[in-house]
């Protein structure tokens, strides 16, 4: 019963598999090889169509009775959404990936699930159960349960290779990206503590910056944070350039099966990245709405009227 359930397993994450390719590759006008793992297998549609063949063919409630197509797509739906929604927090929370993501269609829940991609499983249950695990109980019924004992552990020994692989494989390469990762959130923070520090520091590290030019600068200090705030703004662009320059260099070092990883997942989580940039345009904010005297090289100078106008309210 083991093996026969595993061999179902296999073979529907195998159609399973062929159908996203097909429907990526068309989607996006290019060969996609999908899936979490190397092998030609999705193992959600084969969790999928053995966990309906249990529901449907096993238990008291369903076995040996016709079930109405409407049940058949409840039970799918609500089951495919469960599924989808546990593999794509528990993959996420390994490897910090993505591999779907449903933020751009209407009545999702996190990008894990939608109604609309819900309602089209509910469907292919529906013609699954009906049609296709009949279809391949059928075929199966020819073989002897010696022949089904060692396929399936010829299968599962190719499963287990293909798994211990593909994590020792992603792991490899997530190590690669968080080095990137933290080159660019050292020089963000290094941005975040120039702005903390206020104009004056700012107007310092400005001055130093053009004595070292061979310029000559002298800002209000309103000017300076807007200034400065152009300047911090640009470097957190700069980074995210140098951040995706850096990546592009690594991918010319990536073996074969860390390309793959790179073409599957459909977005590697952003936060570790974010932190820093929100912090730093927090900061800038701040730093635009304060109010000092005005330096010159970063030195305090005579305030204009305006100025010493915009203090004295300040300070009332």
């Amino acid at each position: 019963m083991v093996s026969k359930f595993f061999i179902d397993f296999i073979v529907f994450s195998f159609l399973g598999w062929i159908y996203e390719c097909i429907y990526c590759t068309l989607r996006t006008k290019h060969w996609q090889n999908r899936g979490f793992l190397f092998g030609p297998v999705c193992p959600i549609y084969g969790s999928a169509a053995v966990a309906g063949m249990v529901i449907f063919g096993r238990l008291p409630v369903f076995a040996g009775s016709f079930v109405p197509a409407w049940k058949i797509f409840l039970i799918s739906a609500l089951a495919s959404a469960v599924l989808e929604f546990v593999t794509s927090w528990v993959l996420e929370k390994l490897f910090h990936a993505v591999w779907w993501d449903y933020s751009r269609i209407p009545l999702n829940i996190q990008g894990r699930i939608s109604l609309p991609t819900t309602t089209g499983f509910g469907l292919a249950g529906i013609l699954v159960v009906r049609f296709l695990i009949p279809f391949v109980e059928d075929l199966q019924k020819g073989f002897s349960t010696v022949s089904v004992e060692i396929a399936s552990l010829l299968l599962m020994a190719f499963f287990a290779a293909d798994l211990a692989l593909t994590v020792a494989s992603l792991t490899q390469l997530l190590t690669r990206i968080e080095e990137v990762q933290k080159d660019f959130n050292t020089r963000m923070e290094a941005g975040y503590r120039i702005a903390q520090q206020g104009p004056r520091a700012v107007g310092a590290y400005m001055a130093g910056a053009a004595k070292a030019a061979g310029a000559q600068m002298a800002h209000s200090t309103k000017e300076a944070a807007q200034t400065a705030g152009a300047l911090l703004t640009d470097a957190g662009i700069t980074a995210r350039r140098e951040l995706a320059e850096k990546i592009q260099k690594h991918t010319g070092l990536l073996s074969g099966r860390e390309l793959h990883h790179i073409n599957a997942i459909s977005r590697f989580k952003e936060y570790q990245v974010k932190a820093p940039v929100i912090r730093l345009h927090e900061a800038i904010s701040g730093l635009m709405r304060r109010q000092a005297p005005v330096f010159r090289y970063g030195q305090e100078d005579t305030p204009d009227d305006t100025d010493t106008g915009e203090k004295e309210r300040d300070a009332t």
